[in-house]
């Protein structure tokens, strides 16, 4: 064989490179000795030589990618793989060039090029190997054609897939004007073996391709961007995320680098900042999320032996724990790590959108006086240009004015009106100026006009919400909503995170509403009829608000609605309709898949639980905007059809109970105490001494037990009263309020043998607290027993006077014997938050934990020791798990956010969760 000498080390210059490299400089040498100690060998030695080699280096590359997975990037990863293969191509490439009997000299006529992934040095373990053989001149070089086709049969042997071509220069000229899908890959060329001449005649055709087809080149790239889009799902917010073709994913990443090599002839990202608007930080973060999507797609070909681009669930659950997500537990482990996937992903979506308004706006698409011509008047401070809406006036000017909030919800209620879509570089402004929207105007009755008249605008609600949406308005004017950004809900049912979903639903409100969608039997019908449809916008927007804390998201959602109405400046029937859908959003659902529609005991509580037929139409379409934005093919024909099944029965069942709307849930709650005998006075008194949520949250039947309960306890010091039903016991008490009170009655409950399946407390304005509990016991036989609830009543009185210690019996509960646990969810998930934002006058803790007997005592006995007082509760106990809410305060006064850390980190410790 004829040998060749050593040829020049392959040129790596533009691949990023990292001190912390997996493959050090001295490892890789010894690699490369190794490699070039086979060259004498026969073939079939030297492919399982090569082979071997190469399946080593890369179990070691994963083994040290995991062991060391938050000291190693996704760009070390990929680049160590890309300076392997680099070594592996230059041997086979240096025996095929020499068995073809090529010149010494050959790289001078001949180059050897890596494109796509493998020129920007991003080899994913099993990426395709994209090269380009280019000769100066094809002709007169007998030994190119054989030397090609041995190299090709060679990468394929040991077992890289290849994407390979050979094009003379003069050719790949004339071809990278007419193929754009072949200049995109050149664009990305990194030389491997090159010499001067072949890489210059590489420069220059990619400098004649800018100078000619500049504008035609990014047009493609942008139709083709839509394509994609449209492919792969405009939605990046999709449960299993395509990490190459997905919005704001590796694809996106390529086209802005695609892009700053058409503007400014270097593939440097850093240069898009060129366009203005866009700058070096937002490019740096750019960069950042194109080393997370290289770290996991790496974790996901390694882990599955195979090309794997599908971030799957199972997937998502094991890379949360790798990256060390699971200090706490799995399951939300996995949901911040794919918040801050789906906040990193959104990024570059978003400088894609802005970085090709700025292409428009520069030139480079066409001609910017065309748009000039469309420019329009929106507000005093607004313009319209080609359907975007953008400010009038410097931003500095804009914002620094007095009434800077009000103007921008006007300018976006205009730009609504309109048809207009707020511009990239429009919502790029807002987003560096939120902090006009403080408590202030959140509180403003004027700008909560506006809102609610832009979603009272049904047929054009989407659009803009999403808009206010992508520049941080709408959560930062509801932080109710905001809390969703981002936010997935770890289920094989959702194909969304929340805040899409609510999106998606708003979207559908629209479509019915234009009558480009059916939505469900009759419903053409009843949506224009609604009285109040910003109402109904309102509900939908905020049904899932909940979903943040996890499970338990209907009664955490509904415990914010109060809040928020107060700052909107709803009256109470505004809000008790809000309440009501919000509470109820998934009744219609639930019953119309696991009920008889049509039975007559079902039909009676049903229509009860709904009220009214107005209530039950607001519900209705409410129901089928939600369901249809879960994911495709998920609401069905078949569903439909028991959902309007369903409407038919329980409003015929409303019309024939005669059931009406009252004026006010107070004076449903007021006329309910009258007729039962309360004076007018009294009942005045009872419900003003409760707080605003007591009304909205008490049932009417329960009202006279505790307006008893109260009297009782302020007469003697405690009222006591108890229903045995099948199942539970609903036990009604009041006593004088204390300090750390709630902690002491819950151990006393279950000193005695009860465990607490849910239960509601309120702290009236006198001082008194009303607790409502549904209990579960492990002596069920003893119920019946007067002398149970005797010693009962006792033990409360005397622990509430502070003479018995309450911990003692919770002692005595241990050491029973207890009824069997329930079945074992599973559940892995404790969280404790704290929330500053939806309360104006308490800090919000929510707890989700497995539930143990005394949780909810420890828990209350830790707030407690922390020196805040519990003024309201939410107790629920799903299966094993506690889902808790408490409010609190120290001193009248809501928390400090560091006294609110600080509390959290208390109760974590508490509940042992650090460990």
């Amino acid at each position: 064989m004829h040998r060749c000498p050593l040829l020049p080390e392959p040129n790596v210059s533009s691949m990023n490179q990292h001190p912390s490299q997996i493959l050090t400089l001295p490892t890789m040498g010894l690699v490369k000795a190794e490699l070039a100690t086979l060259m004498e060998i026969p073939r079939p030695e030297f492919i399982q030589a090569i082979k071997a080699i190469r399946q080593r280096e890369m179990t070691s590359i994963a083994r040290q990618q995991l062991e060391a997975i938050n000291e190693f990037t996704g760009l070390d990863v990929v680049s160590t793989i890309a300076a392997l293969t680099d070594s592996i191509v230059a041997i086979l490439a240096q025996r095929a060039f020499a068995k073809a009997g090529a010149p010494v000299d050959w790289p001078e006529q001949v180059g050897i090029f890596a494109l796509g992934g493998y020129g920007r040095g991003e080899l994913n373990p099993h990426s395709d190997l994209d090269l380009l053989v280019m000769p100066l001149d094809a002709r007169g070089l007998n030994w190119l054609t054989k030397a090609n086709a041995d190299l090709q049969a060679l990468l394929w042997d040991v077992k890289f897939t290849v994407g390979a071509s050979m094009r003379a220069a003069p050719d790949l000229e004339r071809l990278l004007d007419e193929d754009f899908i072949t200049a995109t890959a050149v664009i990305e060329q990194r030389p491997l073996l090159a010499g001067a001449k072949v890489t210059e005649a590489m420069t220059a055709a990619l400098v004649r391709l800018r100078k000619r087809r500049s504008q035609a080149f990014l047009k493609y790239k942008i139709e083709e961007l839509t394509k994609r889009r449209t492919q792969a799902g405009m939605s990046l917010f999709q449960m299993e995320p395509n990490l190459k073709s997905n919005p704001g994913c590796m694809r996106d990443v390529q086209l802005l680098r695609n892009i700053g090599f058409i503007i400014s002839g270097s593939r440097n990202l850093l240069h898009l900042s060129d366009l203005e608007v866009i700058t070096r930080k937002d490019l740096n973060e750019v960069l950042a999320t194109n080393d997370h999507l290289m770290a996991l797609r790496s974790l996901l070909h390694f882990q599955h032996g195979r090309k794997q681009d599908v971030l799957l669930l199972t997937d998502q659950v094991r890379i949360a724990r790798e990256l060390g997500y699971a200090d706490v537990s799995k399951l939300r482990a996995v949901e911040h790590f794919m918040k801050r996937h789906y906040a990193q992903v959104l990024h570059v979506h978003q400088m894609v959108d802005l970085t090709i308004s700025r292409l428009r706006a520069k030139g480079y698409l066409g001609r910017w006086t065309a748009l000039i011509k469309t420019r329009r008047a929106l507000t005093e401070n607004g313009v319209v240009i080609q359907g975007q809406a953008y400010l009038a006036k410097p931003a500095e000017e804009f914002f620094h004015r007095p009434k800077a909030a009000l103007d921008l919800f006007t300018l976006c209620r205009a730009a609504q009106q309109q048809g207009a879509r707020l511009s990239f570089e429009l919502q790029r402004t807002i987003r560096a100026h939120l902090e006009v929207i403080d408590d202030e105007a959140r509180h403003d009755q004027e700008i909560a006009r506006i809102f609610l008249a832009l979603l009272g605008d049904l047929g054009r609600i989407h659009p803009i919400l999403q808009d206010m949406h992508a520049s941080g308005l709408l959560g930062q004017y509801l932080p109710e909503f905001g809390n969703l950004t981002c936010h997935m809900q770890f289920d094989s049912y959702h194909q969304y995170t929340v805040d899409e979903h609510t999106l998606l639903a708003m979207r559908n409100l629209d479509l019915v509403a234009r009558g480009e969608l059916a939505g469900l039997p009759g419903m053409a019908s009843i949506l224009p009829a609604l009285a109040r449809k910003d109402l109904l916008a309102l509900s939908l927007l905020l049904h899932d608000m909940g979903k943040y804390m996890g499970r338990g998201h209907v009664a955490r959602g509904a415990l914010m609605v109060e809040s928020l109405a107060q700052r909107l400046h709803l009256d109470e029937t505004e809000e008790e309709l809000v309440l009501f859908l919000v509470e109820q959003h998934v009744a219609l659902s639930d019953a119309s898949r696991m009920r008889d529609v049509h039975e007559p005991s079902f039909l009676k509580s049903f229509a009860e639980r709904i009220g009214t037929v107005a209530s039950l139409d607001y519900l209705y379409c409410l129901t089928y905007c939600d369901a249809k934005a879960v994911g495709e093919g998920i609401l069905t024909g078949w569903q439909e059809e028991l959902l309007g099944e369903l409407h038919g029965a329980v409003r015929d069942q409303l019309a024939r109970s005669g059931t009406h709307a009252h004026s006010s849930r107070q004076e449903l709650l007021r006329q309910t105490l009258l007729d039962a005998g309360v004076p007018s006075s009294d009942a005045e008194h009872f419900l003003n001494d409760l707080p605003n949520n007591y009304h909205h949250q008490v049932q009417p039947t329960e009202i006279h037990r505790h307006f008893r309960m109260l009297d009782s306890a302020r007469l003697s010091g405690l009222g006591l009263a108890y229903e045995l039903l099948d199942r539970y016991v609903f036990l009604v008490a009041a006593l004088p309020d204390r300090h750390a009170l709630l902690a002491d009655v819950t151990a006393t409950l279950s000193g005695h043998g009860f465990d607490i399946i849910d239960a509601r407390t309120w702290v009236t304005q006198a001082g008194m607290v009303l607790y409502s509990y549904r209990l579960s016991s492990i002596y069920p036989t003893r119920l019946k027993d007067a002398d149970v609830w005797s010693r009962l009543r006792q033990d409360l009185a005397a622990v509430s006077a502070g003479t018995l210690r309450a911990d003692k019996l919770l002692e005595k509960r241990r050491n029973s014997l207890a009824m069997p646990k329930p079945a074992n969810s599973g559940f892995e998930d404790s969280a404790v938050k704290v929330e500053q934002r939806t309360s104006e006058s308490s800090t919000i803790v929510d707890v989700l934990t497995k539930d143990e007997v005394g949780l909810l005592s420890r828990l209350c006995r830790a707030i407690s020791d922390h020196g805040a007082e519990i003024t309201y509760a939410c107790i629920n106990t799903m299966g094993d798990v506690a889902v808790d809410v408490f409010y609190v305060n120290r001193a009248k006064q809501k928390l400090s956010d560091e006294d609110a850390e600080a509390l959290r980190q208390h109760l974590v410790r508490a509940l042992d969760l650090d460990h």
